[in-house]
């Protein structure tokens, strides 16, 4: 069975048009200015300095977690055939996520402590409510266990995520921490791999059969991965938390396994698609998937110090090469799609994918 509704049906879930394409856009208008903020003049000196710091937020809270946001406020609903509780709401949660952002990463690059926690108390209010609009969508449905069970790992995640990075910008203010380095490497694991993680692997098993008109890929294996995902997370964070490398890499490597094997799921049923010809706009989004097990790999090298600067290119392989390639890559889908859902004609008619696709400015785009 397909995997998505996609009929004229799922346009009575659809959203108001102006609530996912907000978050959509402001992510473009974030990740444009987290470029800019990593180019800045002072970034001469080494390290994890403020302003780096700022635009990794830019990309994690302005861009993924923004567009995550987005797309499970719309298409969560799609797949579980339950309208969200309440648009206003959503735009309530894009205000505070946009406003918590900006005062955040400019408190950051300032140098002001209360700002930023100011900021980021904003942003994680407005990230518990979203775990709490996808809890109450989740609720009753139990149909496609490996989407709603990765779902339910990341909302939990998010809110963990939350706590502690409310504890570490208030330590700012207050200083009642005394060693960061474990709440910092949690809270990192956490949001990455619990939070965008989990979401990216559920939704990827709707949306690449979705847009390649393929069957839905096998449960059983899906269920074998949500397991070894899960629990990978737990050992991950629980290593972090009490200093201990051996659970921390055994996590990473059953996560290892558990994304691999969701991943080999989805390329053996996209073997079997009805849309033979699907162009250039998977090429980002199998290139994402790809780079994710890679980039576990490079967080196992640097846990261990096998190389210089295997940390660096973890942090910048998860957040760049995976998460930021495949959910930049199915932004390009998605929005051409809801646009032509909201575009119907009184005929109901739509309009055709490509002919609200740039190709050739997407290829650029990817390219660069």
């Amino acid at each position: 069975m397909f995997p998505v509704d996609i009929s004229q049906n799922a346009k009575g879930r659809l959203l108001p048009p102006d609530v996912p394409f907000r978050f959509f856009a402001t992510a473009i208008l974030f990740h444009i200015l987290a470029w800019l903020v990593l180019i800045w003049p002072a970034q001469a000196q080494t390290g994890l300095s403020w302003p780096v710091l700022a635009a990794l937020h830019l990309i994690t809270l302005g861009v993924l977690a923004m567009v995550a946001a987005g797309a499970s406020f719309q298409l969560l609903p799609v797949a579980t055939k339950r309208s969200v509780r309440s648009p206003d709401l959503c735009r309530a949660v894009y205000w505070m996520l946009a406003g918590g952002t900006l005062f955040f990463t400019v408190s950051l690059i300032a140098g002001f402590p209360i700002g930023v926690a100011v900021g980021g108390v904003m942003a994680a209010l407005a990230l518990v409510t979203v775990a709490v609009l996808l809890a109450d969508n989740l609720l009753g449905v139990d149909d496609m266990p490996v989407v709603t069970g990765h779902a339910w790992i990341a909302a939990l995640s998010l809110v963990a995520v939350e706590a502690l990075g409310g504890m570490l910008a208030l330590n700012l203010v207050f200083g009642f921490l005394g060693d960061r380095s474990p709440l910092l490497l949690a809270h990192g694991i956490l949001a990455i791999f619990g939070f965008m993680g989990m979401l990216v692997q559920g939704f990827s098993t709707i949306l690449l059969p979705m847009f390649s008109l393929s069957l839905a890929p096998s449960e059983k294996l899906g269920r074998i991965a949500l397991t070894l995902n899960g629990s990978g997370l737990l050992l991950a964070v629980a290593g972090a938390l009490v200093e201990e490398p051996l659970a921390l890499s055994l996590g990473g490597v059953l996560g290892l396994c558990g994304m691999g094997l969701l991943a080999w799921t989805l390329v053996a049923a996209f073997k079997k698609r009805m849309r033979k010809r699907t162009g250039f706009f998977f090429l980002p989004i199998w290139t994402g998937m790809a780079l994710g097990p890679l980039a576990i790999l490079f967080g196992l090298a640097a846990l261990f110090d096998l190389f210089p600067n295997a940390g660096a290119l973890f942090i910048w392989l998860t957040v760049a090469g995976w998460l930021l390639t495949f959910l930049l890559g199915v932004l390009q889908r998605i929005m051409p799609f809801l646009a032509s859902m909201h575009s119907a004609t009184a005929l109901g008619r739509t309009p055709l994918l490509s002919q609200l696709m740039a190709e050739t400015l997407t290829k650029i785009h990817f390219v660069l």
